[in-house]
């Protein structure tokens, strides 16, 4: 069933006639830092006005006045230096330091231009210099790694999201194509038994309705056990495995390594997403590769849990296999998001291999 897009009221969108048009503010939140830091990446140009501003007014009072002396200046353009470097990276504080130069040099030699100013030694200027370059380099790195983990962070979603469409995509082609046509067909069992018809005809049909509301009754409830199933929770991975494999329609021998039982206690993200994929190998082993049986084991290595699918079926070449719904593309995204690699080592008539290596990240206990 298609969910329509969600459309905002009219009284949200406009307001009332004869009544006064609000305009919302934002909220301002976190730390103050923070919201300074915010107010300044919105308003950049005019902090940077702000900053070289105060920079020209400290140099042309110097040269201009005897109040402020030249110490003051260049520990004032200093600090200001540093802050454009905090807050707006690499190139533009070299530029500042660049154009900031050019004035405190004919300061420094101002006999040489005929100036008649107090002696000043830059000595000190490409220490500070250089101080500036680091806090301006440091602020470019800070900013490129945040930027890079705000980039994964959003991929890692969206691949989730994907993930869950996908889900959500079969579970509905399931209810549809199994549910949806059981419950139909016994509904026209049951308008024809209510029909002119004999009493024995009638039974019949009913009966027939009977067992046609079992196998949707099964139906749902297989189908709530893939989506959440209860062992996994009580029992714990190795166990639920042991369950998914009696239930797959075809012969699966499972065999734990002894440093795994029992089986720690995994946490819940690792547990449901090595749980989905396993199921998901032994789907498509009962489906497409023919084998008498299939083999999962678990282990470790090197740290790892280390999980093995196999069968000795017909296999295929995954380059070129299609792959509706979830299949293998949210396999291997599940293993990406659980921080660990999947392989899958497939060819035809030589059977299929899937390895998920993921971390073991063992809850507290």
């Amino acid at each position: 069933m298609a969910i329509p897009p969600y459309t905002a009221p009219v009284d949200d969108l406009a307001p009332h006639v004869g009544q006064p048009s609000t305009t919302t503010i934002p909220t301002w939140t976190g730390t103050r830092a923070e919201r300074w830091t915010s107010w300044v990446h919105l308003n950049r140009r005019l902090a940077q006005g702000f900053l070289d501003t105060a920079m020209v007014a400290t140099i042309v009072a110097t040269f201009v006045s005897t109040l402020l002396p030249a110490d003051v200046m260049f520990h004032v353009v200093f600090v200001l230096l540093t802050v454009q470097a905090f807050l707006f990276g690499l190139r533009a504080t070299l530029l500042r330091i660049g154009i900031v130069s050019i004035p405190l040099l004919v300061y420094a030699n101002a006999r040489v231009f005929g100036l008649s100013e107090p002696e000043f030694d830059l000595a000190e200027w490409p220490l500070m210099f250089l101080i500036a370059v680091l806090v301006a380099w440091m602020a470019d790195r800070v900013d490129t790694t945040a930027k890079r983990y705000a980039s994964l962070f959003r991929q890692a979603s969206e691949r989730l999201l994907t993930v869950e469409e996908d889900e959500r995509r079969r579970i509905a082609l399931e209810l549809h194509d199994g549910v949806g046509q059981v419950l139909t067909a016994m509904t026209l069992t049951l308008d024809a038994a209510g029909g002119r018809a004999s009493a024995r005809a009638t039974e019949q049909r009913v009966t027939s309705a009977r067992r046609m509301a079992a196998t949707a009754l099964a139906e749902v409830r297989h189908l709530a056990h893939r989506m959440r199933p209860s062992r996994l929770e009580e029992r714990g991975l190795a166990a639920a495995i042991r369950d998914l494999a009696g239930q797959s329609g075809f012969p699966v021998r499972v065999h734990v390594e002894p440093q795994l039982d029992p089986m720690p206690a995994l946490e819940p993200t690792t547990t449901v997403g090595v749980y989905r994929i396993v199921q998901e190998a032994l789907a498509n082993a009962a489906r497409h590769s023919g084998a008498p049986v299939a083999r999962v084991s678990l282990g470790l290595h090197d740290s790892n849990l280390l999980v093995v699918v196999m069968d000795e079926g017909r296999g295929f070449d995954p380059r070129a296999a299609v792959d509706p719904g979830i299949g293998l593309a949210g396999m291997y995204e599940r293993a990406e998001l659980l921080g660990g690699t999947l392989s899958i080592h497939s060819a035809e008539s030589q059977g299929t291999r899937v390895t998920l290596v993921v971390p073991l990240r063992v809850i507290p206990q």
